[in-house]
């Protein structure tokens, strides 16, 4: 690769089946990248060289019968720590699995490798998926790909799908998405992330967290990418978006909790994308949104969170029997789930399903909700990393706005929105309701046209 802008994943692919590119040297330019920029393992924690060379010589021949799979056949993937890659070990960047090694692909896996895509490795991810910043002492923090004077955090859980993108150590990721996994990592880090509907993708073979919110997506250079890789993991149909505008779409831009506690030059960013997006068509209503201001209520501050419960449901007594192996601010956070009594539980879910029901009316003639994806710059690692209130807060805000769309059961995607005023990456959000994603996917690339 001579170009001084990383391909993207459709642009290589094009050039892969033109056979002016050959996936059997871009897994070795890979492989030395890596091998240079992660020498401890902090965005990678395993490699699959071998097995990307293999795959990297069957794409090689299938191409040059004329044979590719798919529009991103011989495109190097790095796939997060929590998909089981048959006969790798998986421990979804816990100590606590150290040793799991399953004998088969998880089905989003097997599916873009049916495709012809490369696996050149499973990166770093926060323990079990469990934290918004990336954290993980235990296994090793990648730092974000922005800032070459500071360390900061990389967001989570996603850590090292984020940063092995943003470096260029692959041509795409998949990661998932629990209260926004997939997309903070990709805002912080400066690059596209999906979260699909929940359900859309099959996650047969991913180490779960919590079962009901989980959704696998992927993190890209542009929209058109994450809707092919999309279409392939969801095994719908190919999407086309060339043609897309912003003329006659209304956006929702609430004027309430998404916004508080922003900093100044976040807030700026996306004030600023959001007239760039009015000037090129798109009507933008300004209102509050009361089901997001009330769902945030009911995740932060009310003493129970249904995600916590979830996952000690699914970890209470590994963690029981194994906890001192772990990140403690991590820990403690599964650990609030063993306290709720089951009838609050019970409650709090009625409540959320209500605001599913109340939001979906407010959303009836609406495109989409428009808003910060994270309303402030990523921390320096070392101010939170020993935990305590600053990294409760970091935590809380990094994961704010990105768990209402989970916790309300829509789907969603981030985009590059420009930089704070720190100089570092900002993230635009787009939301619409559960099973319209091929439309938000539509509309998103209208929003990445008007804003590049």
């Amino acid at each position: 690769m001579t170009s001084e802008t990383p391909p993207t994943a459709l642009a290589l692919g094009r050039a892969i089946a033109a056979g002016t590119q050959d996936p059997r040297d871009l897994v070795e330019d890979y492989a030395g990248r890596i091998a240079d920029a992660d020498p401890d393992a902090r965005i990678f924690y395993r490699r699959t060289f071998d097995r990307a060379r293999s795959e990297a010589t069957a794409s090689h021949e299938r191409a040059k019968a004329g044979l590719c799979r798919s529009p991103v056949d011989g495109v190097p993937l790095s796939w997060k720590d929590l998909f089981d890659s048959g006969g790798d070990e998986t421990t979804a960047g816990s100590k606590m699995l150290a040793g799991r090694t399953p004998r088969h692909d998880a089905t989003a896996l097997a599916r873009l490798t049916a495709a012809g895509t490369i696996c050149l490795g499973k990166t770093a991810m926060t323990e079990l998926a469990f934290s918004g910043l990336g954290i993980n002492p235990v296994m090793g923090t990648p730092a974000n790909a922005h800032d070459s004077n500071v360390e900061r955090v990389p967001g989570g859980s996603s850590s090292g799908a984020g940063v092995s993108l943003a470096r260029d150590l692959c041509v795409a990721s998949i990661g998932t998405d629990t209260g926004g996994s997939v997309r903070i990592p990709a805002a912080w880090n400066g690059v596209v992330g999906f979260k699909p509907s929940h359900g859309i993708i099959p996650s047969d073979g991913v180490v779960p967290l919590c079962p009901t919110l989980d959704t696998i997506g992927p993190l890209t250079r542009d929209v058109s990418d994450a809707a092919c890789l999309f279409s392939l993991l969801s095994g719908t149909s190919p999407l086309s978006l060339d043609d897309e505008t912003l003329n006659g779409r209304t956006l929702l831009m609430p004027r309430d909790v998404v916004f508080d506690d922003a900093d100044p030059g976040v807030a700026q960013c996306i004030e600023s994308a959001v007239d760039v997006l009015a000037k090129a068509g798109a009507t933008i209503r300004h209102e509050a949104v009361e089901p997001l201001t009330q769902m945030n209520a009911l995740t932060w501050d009310r003493g129970i969170s249904l995600a916590a419960v979830e996952a000690w449901a699914v970890w209470g007594d590994t963690i029981r029997a194994h906890g001192d192996l772990m990140y403690a601010p991590v820990r403690t956070r599964f650990e609030g789930g063993a306290k709720p009594l089951a009838a609050d539980v019970w409650k709090l879910a009625r409540e959320r399903a209500a605001l599913r029901a109340k939001l979906s009316d407010q959303l009836a003639g609406m495109d989409a909700i428009v808003m910060p994806t994270i309303p402030i710059d990523p921390p320096p690692i070392t101010e939170l990393e020993d935990g305590g209130p600053a990294y409760d807060r970091a935590n809380r805000l990094a994961l704010r706005n990105t768990t209402l769309g989970n916790q309300l059961d829509i789907c969603a995607i981030t985009l590059p929105a420009g930089t704070s005023a720190a100089g570092l990456p900002v993230g635009l959000m787009l939301m619409a309701p559960k099973g319209r994603d091929a439309r938000l996917l539509r509309l998103a690339r209208a929003v990445e046209k008007a804003l590049s």
